[in-house]
């Protein structure tokens, strides 16, 4: 090996070190388990048997076996013109706001999404308002732009409105510049919560009087049990001021990596001038197209409701059975995730102790910024386990809280 001085970590970026590149920590989303037969419950994903892989299968081949060429190119615009066609029509059911095809944006999942927003509206220092608690791998996207996140309060309405407005005044008078606010206002990652009309209204009018950005994160908006969720902030909007963010890894697969943006056409230009990720892959683009097209997605999405309804009800019925005394909770109305807080336990022993008993999931400090907001709570995603196996969950739970209470 050459002798060398060179220092990596010397020369990492002020976003990167704030992503904690550089620093030698476990990482405290890995679990380990001996137990023979775990259950997982970290990452909240499609439920492996529910991807429709034989549908997708036989439109990428039509795809690939087509010829045109095209298809394995750069894409390098706003996305194929056939898919933001579909999303533009609201009864294919990602829009309540029909206007044109220009008004989105394809990119690399709700990753790429992020990306963008930060990349195109954020200067070092920028403030963006964010749920307290919410979704880490997103939010970190703002801290490795340098911008400045302020975790904001919820409550069952969703985000606390009278805190946002204490900020907004706040900062005001201080000088602090907000450039955005982000929220998953639709069953919300991790507390499950889908926020008010009478919230999103509110929040809405505020942030476009003060001139600040909204972020909205529709992931999950599409995956309800009964009721869809209330009208979408951008839709209510007129589309100013708020830029909603799909993606189709819940939907469909995570490992598609196919997003997209719903803007303004101010707002979808400049974000067009600042990506220079050559886009996304045709060839998916075209494939689920023609899955939407068929009506073959639709079809699906209404089987995976179905299918998450039953999961999430399997899980509540073995908690309440088994673990009443020792966890509080709502039942979400849709989405993937459980948030229940702990009685008499610190979340964090609860962890390593349902490890021991085979099952696997997150502290709930994880999803917080600053962990001391953190108020004891866990995430359960019950989303890719079987409804059999999460009625397994509780007596498990039982045993784990059992131990640590002996």
């Amino acid at each position: 090996m050459i002798d060398t001085n060179f220092d990596v970590i010397k020369i990492l970026s002020a976003g990167a070190k704030a992503l904690g590149a550089g620093a030698i920590e476990e990482s405290r989303w890995e679990i380990p388990t001996d137990h023979p037969d775990p259950i997982d419950l970290a990452v909240g994903m499609p439920v492996p048997e529910g991807i429709p892989i034989a549908s997708l299968a036989k439109h990428f081949s039509k795809v690939l076996s087509s010829g045109n060429y095209i298809e394995m190119e750069y894409e390098y615009g706003r996305g194929k013109i056939d898919l933001r066609e579909l999303l533009n029509d609201p009864s294919n059911g990602f829009t309540s706001l029909a206007q044109t095809p220009d008004n989105f944006i394809l990119f690399n999942g709700g990753s790429g999404c992020m990306e963008s927003f930060c990349a195109t509206f954020l200067n070092p220092g920028d403030i963006v308002l964010v749920e307290g608690p919410s979704f880490s791998g997103t939010v970190e996207t703002i801290l490795k732009y340098q911008g400045k996140i302020i975790e904001v309060a919820m409550n069952p309405e969703g985000m606390s409105y009278q805190a946002i407005e204490e900020i907004v005044a706040r900062c005001k008078r201080s000088g602090e510049i907000i450039k955005g606010i982000y929220t998953i206002d639709d069953f919300h990652n991790p507390t499950g919560v889908t926020m008010s009309e009478n919230n999103r209204r509110m929040i809405s009018r505020l942030a476009l009087e003060n001139g600040i950005m909204i972020l909205e994160d529709s992931t999950y908006s599409g995956l309800f049990f009964e009721n869809a969720p209330p009208l979408d902030m951008y839709s209510m909007n007129s589309g100013e001021g708020v830029l909603r963010m799909g993606t189709f890894s819940k939907t469909i697969a995570t490992g598609l990596r196919l997003g997209w943006l719903q803007g303004s056409t101010e707002a979808i230009d400049a974000i067009g001038k600042t990506r220079s990720d050559m886009g996304n892959a045709p060839f998916i683009q075209t494939a689920v197209s023609r899955f939407i097209d068929s009506s073959e997605y639709s079809n699906h999405v209404q089987r995976m409701r179905g299918l998450y309804k039953s999961q999430c009800k399997a899980l509540v019925t073995s908690l309440t059975q088994h673990c009443s005394k020792y966890l509080e909770f709502i039942e979400p109305k849709g989405g993937f995730f459980l948030w229940p807080k702990c009685i008499g336990v610190d979340s964090a022993a609860l962890t390593k102790a349902a490890a021991e008993e085979g099952v696997i999931f997150p502290d709930g400090s994880l999803f917080y910024q600053d962990s001391a907001l953190h108020d004891n709570h866990i995430r359960l995603a019950f989303s890719g386990n079987s409804p059999e196996k999460l009625g397994e969950v509780g007596l498990r739970l039982r045993k784990a809280f059992e131990k640590l209470l002996d």
